[in-house]
């Protein structure tokens, strides 16, 4: 199981960097504007629904090589931050909250405060995939959220409130200290559309990101689309219920709200080995297994037929190779589980107490992934 550091580190799925000479071409202009244009019709931000940053190489220090791109320097909130991750900090993993693989998207950071995305709210608990532009010295880039940790105390008498992954850091010119680091960094979000804030074309600023711990989470964008059966969370992120039904992020695609209500279906079912299978999809079985009940979630989004009767070392070529930005399966031979919105699917409580039910159902915590393949549905 992956562990993580506790202090100033996380517990626990981009932009391509240039750095800013003096000017902007208009092929860089180009560039900014792709990056920060409009997102979809509900505001979801450009870049973070299409994966941003898929970088070919990695190390820290050269812009080029982490694939994190370096943006104007700007004015914003000054916060304390801390580094995380590398050949120096081991213990903190790859593998970000999402279920990311962070080598894969170096653009990452993570909120600090808390071992869940409910209690990581040094920065007023930011969804999932938040962008956030961070300056350090001369040099600024976007990143996203994708990871949460607990923190420590305060840096040069700043709140600390973030953790920079550390191929993110070496992009901004921050020393590698063996995960050690901490300083004062600037923070602010990105203009939501077109690159004029970025570019300092406008007089009105970019509004502060750092808000009080007890304010509420900004409301939807825009009206949910209707899924018959399942509870709505405002933001990115999936919600465990206290009766063990998880509530759909409002923001996510209709596909995604379906595999929640299909889950919400068999939560609690007991498990049997070869539970679920030889029935249609359809049917809600009186027992499952890994592999059935994910195929009954994947069939609730209209992902598989409904004849579809596999054993999980087949869902090993499910879909497209990787985390997805909604929904990632994690196959072996042995066994299959899958993240949908942050909240884990799975026939037991494998990342132990705090784990959600013993049993078939939702989970909230991170597992080991070691030995399994990762694999998303297509656009998801």
């Amino acid at each position: 199981m992956v562990t993580r550091r506790f202090t100033g580190g996380v517990v626990v799925f981009g932009v391509i960097v240039a750095v800013i000479a003096a000017g902007l071409g208009a092929g860089l202009l180009a560039l900014l504007t792709s990056v920060f244009g409009e997102g979809d019709e509900c505001g979801s931000p450009a870049g973070a629904a299409a994966g941003a940053g898929n970088p070919t190489a990695t190390g820290a220090g050269n812009p080029t090589a982490t694939g994190i791109v370096l943006a104007a320097p700007g004015a914003g909130q000054l916060v304390g931050a801390t580094e995380y991750g590398g050949p120096g900090d081991p213990s903190s993993g790859v593998i970000g909250s999402s279920g990311a693989n962070l080598l894969e998207q170096p653009d990452s950071y993570a909120e600090l405060g808390g071992d869940t995305f409910q209690t990581a709210t040094a920065m007023g608990g930011l969804p999932y995939l938040t962008p956030l532009r961070i300056t350090w010295g001369a040099r600024s880039a976007i990143a996203y959220k994708r990871d949460i940790g607990l923190g420590g105390g305060p840096i040069d008498g700043l709140r600390r409130v973030l953790d920079l992954w550390w191929e993110l850091a070496g992009g901004l010119g921050i020393p590698y200290e063996d995960g050690l680091w901490s300083g004062p960094v600037r923070i602010e979000r990105p203009p939501e559309t077109g690159a004029g804030n970025l570019l300092e074309q406008t007089a009105e600023p970019a509004p502060a990101l750092v808000v009080p711990s007890t304010a509420e989470q900004d409301p939807a964008t825009c009206a949910p689309a209707a899924v018959e059966g399942v509870p709505l969370a405002s933001g990115d992120r999936a919600q465990l219920l206290p009766n063990g039904f998880a509530a759909a992020p409002a923001d996510a695609p209709p596909a995604v709200k379906e595999i929640i209500a299909a889950g919400n279906q068999i939560v609690g079912k007991p498990y049997l080995y070869g539970g679920g299978h030889g029935l249609p999809l359809s049917d809600i079985a009186p027992a499952y297994d890994c592999s059935s009940s994910v195929e009954h979630l994947l069939y609730g989004a209209g992902l598989l037929p409904v004849d579809y009767d596999a054993p999980s070392g087949t869902l090993e070529s499910f879909g497209q190779a990787g985390p997805g930005r909604w929904v990632t399966l994690y196959a072996s031979a042995d066994h299959v589980f899958m993240y949908v919105a942050g909240l884990r699917w799975d026939t037991h409580n494998a990342a132990g107490a705090g784990d959600g039910s013993t049993g078939i159902g939702w989970h909230p915590l991170i597992r080991s992934d070691a030995g399994f393949v990762a694999r998303h549905p297509v656009g998801l």
